[in-house]
């Protein structure tokens, strides 16, 4: 008895040091497994391609504008809600446009568990919905990458030209499909520099009690100082043209200068091949309108303008391929001492020289967390946007007769603004889908690409730098990089304090008052989502 005892005993010890035995494998397969997946280096990978070949050189401008009429664009002069706004073009127009600077399209393309992504910046201005649906279609329908994980984001630029679109679908693939075909494990660093903002931008609007805000495009009657551009001059012919003495409401001894808000970042984050060290690519934003060698200034040339030449002297001396994000900058433009391509491309090399300064101090690290996340938005439309051709001239008719019996300045300048949003009609009508003006509502996303703690966000619309920077504040010590601009033009988003004082930007503003809220809160929802992860 004591015997089968004993056996029974040990039989059972036998079996829970098995089990004991199966307990510690079972837990070193977990841990080599979770280790495993910690150090698994994730993939990306960069493309690039020229647009030279999808460019419209003719300018379809058919007489110069000196043979034009005097009067041809009275009316708008009349209305004017900024210089050069309408009518004074730029000299000698018609013709071959000269290709100053080479434009490109440079993409970066990943994939976490939900599938493929991608980033494409494009030396363009804007992109139509019809455009952007274009330039998608391939890269749904031959590369697989989901519709809404397609980020389009142009720079902004004011000095190019319209394309051949099916040779600017096929430069965007390619740039996208050679990403995908160079894609290797990779690491990745950041620069979050603060650039003296008042030596490189302004806020182009000035404010005038009793009457309103002026957008300052040009620098027409300014004088350019180191720091910030004096426009008396120039706000002085615009209370002259409002029909008022200028004497009556402006201080004869008073400078009246660009000092509102502006945006001092400059960001970017570098991605190289684990192996090898080499640089692959990079995402540089900055925030200021690309406007140094607008067409209206340097007689129809084709060029990048200073994004351009920042990013090709980046590649020269780094290495890679470069993509620039235009931050929000509905209210900025550089402070550019003259229009030119010279200073274009000083004001670029000056940026890329700062980042190229800051390279070598960089911290690498695996690139171990990469995910893609969206936040939709619905965005309501201003009442009464889409007007017919005969509705638009009744209202205009209407708008000018009470504009000649108004003698106060800041009723006049109201309805100049007035005047603008009618006068863009046409431009609203091609800008909406015939499904958001169903529903006088844009429905919209905010995007976001995470690498490891470097998280790029991008944003629709021309958004005010006061609303970028709310969109960011409870989390501006993780230095997200936001960019606007993104995918198909919805025109300006203005805090809706700056929309009550005028000027061009509200004027032709599409989303309702409100609409800053509605993106700030989006924009908090996507960021929570991605830091508490």
């Amino acid at each position: 008895m004591n015997y089968i005892f004993s056996k029974e005993i040990i039989v059972k010890l036998k079996n829970m040091k098995n089990i004991r035995s199966i307990f510690f494998l079972t837990l070193l397969l977990l841990v080599g497994c979770i280790q495993h997946k910690k150090e698994e280096i994730l993939k990306v990978g960069f493309g690039k391609a020229n647009l030279t070949q999808a460019c419209i050189f003719e300018d379809p401008v058919p007489v110069d504008q000196k043979s034009m009429p005097e009067n041809l664009y009275v009316r708008e002069e009349k209305f004017a809600i900024s210089d050069r706004v309408e009518g004074r073009w730029r000299p000698g127009s018609g013709g071959i446009r000269k290709l100053v600077d080479t434009l490109y399209v440079t993409a970066m393309y990943g994939e976490d568990q939900n599938g493929p992504w991608t980033i494409i910046t494009i030396d363009e201005c804007i992109l139509s919905y019809k455009q952007t649906d274009n330039l998608q279609y391939p890269l749904i329908n031959e590369l697989g990458i989901p519709k809404e994980r397609i980020v389009i984001l142009p720079s902004h630029g004011h000095a190019t030209p319209e394309m051949k679109p099916e040779k600017y679908q096929k430069a965007v693939f390619d740039a996208v499909k050679q990403a995908r075909e160079n894609m290797s494990e990779v690491e990745t660093a950041s620069l979050n520099i603060k650039v003296d903002s008042k030596k490189y931008l302004i806020n182009r609007r000035i404010h005038i009690d009793g009457i309103g805000s002026r957008t300052v495009m040009f620098n027409d009657n300014c004088v350019v100082h180191d720091n910030y551009l004096d426009a008396t001059g120039h706000i002085w012919d615009w209370v002259k043209n409002l029909g008022v003495n200028p004497k009556e409401y402006l201080d004869e001894d008073k400078e009246y200068i660009t000092d509102g808000e502006v945006d001092d970042k400059l960001q970017a984050i570098f991605i190289r091949n684990k192996k090898s060290g080499k640089l692959m690519g990079s995402f540089v934003r900055f925030a200021a309108h690309a406007v140094i060698v607008s067409a209206k200034v340097v007689n129809g040339d084709v060029s990048a303008d200073f994004p351009g030449y920042m990013k090709r002297k980046i590649e020269g001396e780094l290495g890679g391929i470069t993509l620039f994000g235009q931050g929000p900058c509905g209210d900025l433009r550089p402070l550019n001492k003259e229009y030119s391509h010279d200073f274009a491309r000083e004001y670029g090399n000056r940026l890329a020289d700062k980042i190229i300064q800051g390279y070598n101090n960089l911290t690498w690290l695996p690139l171990t967390k990469l995910e893609y996340y969206t936040e939709p938005v619905n965005i309501p439309l201003i009442e009464n946007l889409f007007l017919s051709e005969e509705e638009v001239e009744t209202e205009m008719e209407k708008v000018e007769k009470l504009f000649d019996q108004e003698t106060n300045p800041g009723e006049r300048r109201k309805l100049q603004n007035k005047f603008w949003r009618l006068y863009r009609t046409a431009v609203f009508h091609d800008m909406v889908r015939p499904e958001w003006k169903e529903k006088n509502q844009l429905n919209l996303f905010i995007f976001a690409i995470r690498l490891n703690d470097d998280v790029i966000v991008a944003t629709q619309g021309e958004v005010f730098t006061r609303i970028g920077k709310k969109m960011l504040e409870p989390y501006k010590a993780n230095n997200p990089v936001l960019a606007s601009m993104a995918n198909e033009y919805v025109s300006y988003l203005p805090t809706d304090e700056e929309r009550l004082k005028g000027g061009y930007e509200p004027s032709v503003a599409i989303m309702a008052p409100g609409s800053p809220e509605m993106l700030i809160q989006s924009a908090h929802k996507l960021l929570n989502r991605i830091y508490q992860e």
